[in-house]
């Protein structure tokens, strides 16, 4: 299946969209969402600073479990995960084990990594498990398409946006 470039883009609008309320709540200005070809199915804001204390309540993890929900399914095939950063391997694996059909993101782990050491915090440390997302759906099976840097220059400046409130 390839995943139309046309709606990887809206979505990610979308994302983008929901990370900037995120941060204005206090929270990382993250999101993600689960989409098919019928459209928007789950999406989320980061809730990881003012949320449940919940270290795996990653918007990626949210998302994917209120599609599953929603669907009454675990598997969500012909479903792909649209993120405004790269996926830790965690959220990457849960898109693996639903048998998704893709994972779409925009800023890198690198750009994490970069805002991070540039512009250190204890509240929001954009804190990375070094493997990529790519080396993980390269070992997943079944084998998930994977579209780095979707909007990447709309999605690098949501770092900025999470301050201490």
């Amino acid at each position: 299946m390839v995943l139309p470039t046309i709606d990887l883009e809206r979505w990610m609008r979308r994302c983008i969209q929901l990370a900037h309320e995120s941060a204005a709540a206090g929270n990382y200005a993250l999101a993600a969402l689960v989409a098919t070809d019928q459209g928007i199915i789950a999406e989320s804001g980061s809730n990881l600073i003012k949320g449940d204390d919940d270290p795996s309540a990653h918007p990626e993890m949210v998302v994917v479990r209120a599609a599953a929900k929603k669907l009454g399914s675990r598997y969500l095939p012909g479903a792909v995960l649209v993120t405004t950063l790269e996926p830790c391997p965690m959220c990457t694996s849960v898109a693996i084990w639903a048998k998704m059909a893709g994972i779409a993101f925009g800023a890198s782990q690198e750009d994490a990594d970069r805002w991070s050491a540039a512009n250190s915090d204890e509240t929001y440390t954009w804190r990375q498990i070094h493997i990529r997302a790519r080396t993980v759906v390269a070992a997943g099976d079944p084998r998930l398409e994977l579209h780095e840097n979707v909007l990447r220059d709309d999605c690098t400046p949501l770092f900025a946006l999470s301050k201490p409130q």
